[in-house]
């Protein structure tokens, strides 16, 4: 860990699993906890996430030298304004949030470069720090939404946070990750919420309750999330969630008028494409890849981390280190990566290369 002293702000689910997990790799670490629901902080301190609880948000990041906003992401706007003069002008800040593009916004008029966006995606339907686990983000991914404004100091500290709770990170443009998001977790929770409520009011309760199997669980298992939380994260994303709720609808009209049609072969071969879509994207992926040092020279400009962090991100190479040695002579720096994997790193090379940059292989350390 980076960091001596650790406010986190917001003690539910994932912001007591950070606690808990930054806690029980370092137990020297101090961490400092906020959270409106005094009996949630109060709990978080008995389970040991906390070392302290503060009054308020202000007195939680005097001090601190790692801030992380675990709160409703429709609130953090707000709070990065409410807590940018209390805390340290060398605090680094990040988040947890689903939705990245207004918050990112709002915190870097806040934090200037010191802010980097985050999304650990990893959660429950459960939800509060009883829910809460050290080892909730092992081998998840944890996006990060690093921008033109983003220091190499601050994308460093944070990939160490996520890293050593045991995640894998990956940058992404803000705007690029709200609308992944919108598509893979914002309306399939929509969609969950629908199926129950389309079956609850379709014929008798004891029936259903009696029928229903294994399948119609595990879909609709998301539905029993937090309604506030959802609120909260669909108010947030509002324009990417809109845009994929038309394009479901379009995909679901489409079936149906398949099914009207009786074009069963149709049919057939739309179920079998998503079929081996599905078994493609959920195979098991290949962890623990030899590391493969690469580095570049590259101009001392604001957005220079960004370009080439989200790059790996389009690419889907895992980053498991990074930083920029800055001449001293001003101008032009040495940015020097740590890639999972040698075909990664050869695929992130030729992609670096062909925008400008000439990279070359480097000595581990």
């Amino acid at each position: 860990m980076f960091a001596t002293r650790m406010a986190v702000l917001g003690t539910g689910l994932i912001g007591g699993s950070i606690a808990l997990g930054a806690r029980s790799r370092n137990r020297r670490l101090g961490v400092v906890g906020f959270d409106r629901d005094a009996d949630a902080a109060a709990s978080a301190l008995a389970r040991g996430a906390l070392t302290s609880v503060a009054s308020s948000l202000e007195e939680a990041c005097a001090g601190a030298d790692l801030i992380v906003l675990a709160i409703p992401v429709d609130l953090m706007p707000e709070v990065c304004d409410r807590i940018a003069a209390a805390a340290p002008d060398t605090a680094i800040v990040t988040d947890v949030g689903s939705a990245k593009t207004a918050v990112v916004e709002a915190a870097e008029k806040a934090f200037g470069d010191r802010f980097v966006g985050g999304h650990p995606m990893a959660g429950s339907e459960r939800h509060g720090i009883e829910a809460a686990d050290a080892r909730l983000f092992e081998d998840a991914w944890w996006v990060l939404t690093p921008t033109a404004a983003t220091s190499s100091e601050a994308y460093t500290r944070v990939v160490g946070l996520a890293t050593s709770l045991g995640a894998k990170t990956v940058a992404i443009d803000p705007a690029t990750h709200d609308a992944l998001v919108a598509r893979l977790s914002h309306v399939p929770q929509l969609t969950a919420s629908a199926l129950v409520d389309m079956a609850v009011t379709g014929g008798d309760r004891e029936a259903l309750l009696g029928l229903a199997g294994a399948g119609f669980r595990d879909v609709t298992r998301i539905a029993a999330s937090n309604p506030d939380l959802w609120v909260a994260i669909l108010r947030s994303n509002r324009n990417a969630v809109l845009e994929a709720l038309a394009t479901l609808e379009k995909r679901i009209g489409w079936v149906a008028d398949i099914i009207e049609s009786e074009a069963w072969d149709e049919l057939k071969d739309w179920l079998g494409r998503a079929r081996a879509a599905r078994l493609e994207l959920f195979a098991k992926p290949e962890y623990g890849l030899e590391p493969v040092a690469i580095g570049m020279l590259v101009p001392d400009r604001p957005g220079v981390l960004a370009e080439v962090t989200t790059e790996a991100g389009r690419l889907g190479t895992n980053i498991e280190d990074l930083r920029i040695v800055h001449s001293t002579e001003g101008g032009r720096g040495r940015l020097e990566l740590i890639v999972a994997g040698e075909e990664a790193a050869g695929i992130l090379s030729e992609a670096l290369t062909k925008l400008g940059y000439r990279v070359e292989r480097s000595e581990l350390e």
